[in-house]
């Protein structure tokens, strides 16, 4: 199966593979954005991997750090690391707060880490000149008249149109296909979630395999 290689070709193809020409561009194109919105949410494959560099300035110490202003493309957290330090533990917020609460000034090591409403927050805090490694899954942008090509579109083909007809759907009254569609594309982000899980892990998890907390 040849997937195409431009966004054009993509509303040409989930067009001809929904079968129905009554629908327009701007329709299909709906499909597909509510595709990547979809896949976004429930899919978490190694090319979505990412790390960003946070370092503490001065005016961020003590501060929660609003994660879309420093990783604009953050979808979900897979860990929090400190530089010289290693990995933080993942801990619920109202604990987090409790301990700032009760012990502000608790000394100079993190152990701890929380995210909540989109800020990342850190305890014991961080100071300035300190650098959070942050790894993270990103938000696959949609493709488009200026974006030919994606994560999805080049890792992901079958997913991505299994997706989008799966979009179409709630026009498609009993259609036979759809349930297909649904099966195809469970298993191919399963797939795509699970392989590069075995492939850095082996048969035994990580310690800190945190997922889907933001």
């Amino acid at each position: 199966m040849t997937f195409p290689a431009k966004y054009s070709g993509w509303i040409s193809y989930v067009r001809d593979w929904i079968g129905a020409d009554e629908y327009s561009d701007a329709k299909i194109a709906a499909f597909l954005d509510l595709a990547h919105i979809r896949m976004n949410r429930e899919m978490s494959a190694y090319g979505m991997e990412k790390r960003a560099e946070i370092v503490i300035a001065e005016s961020m110490v003590g501060q929660a750090i609003t994660i879309l202003d420093v990783v604009p493309d953050f979808n979900r957290v897979r860990l929090v690391s400190v530089r010289g330090i290693g990995p933080l533990d993942v801990d619920a917020i109202n604990e987090i707060q409790i301990s700032i609460q009760t012990n502000p000034d608790p000394g100079d090591t993190p152990m701890y880490y929380s995210i909540d409403a989109g800020s990342l927050y850190v305890y014991p805090g961080l100071g300035e000149g300190s650098i959070i490694d942050f790894f993270y899954y990103c938000k696959v942008p949609e493709l488009s008249t200026e974006v030919d090509t994606n994560v999805f579109s080049i890792d992901h083909p079958d997913a991505l149109l299994y997706a989008a007809c799966l979009e179409a759907a709630p026009y498609m009254v009993e259609d036979e296909r759809i349930p297909i569609w649904e099966n195809k594309y469970v298993t191919a982000v399963a797939v795509a979630n699970d392989i590069p899980n075995r492939i850095k892990m082996g048969s035994t998890p990580l310690k800190r395999q945190i997922k889907g907390l933001s």
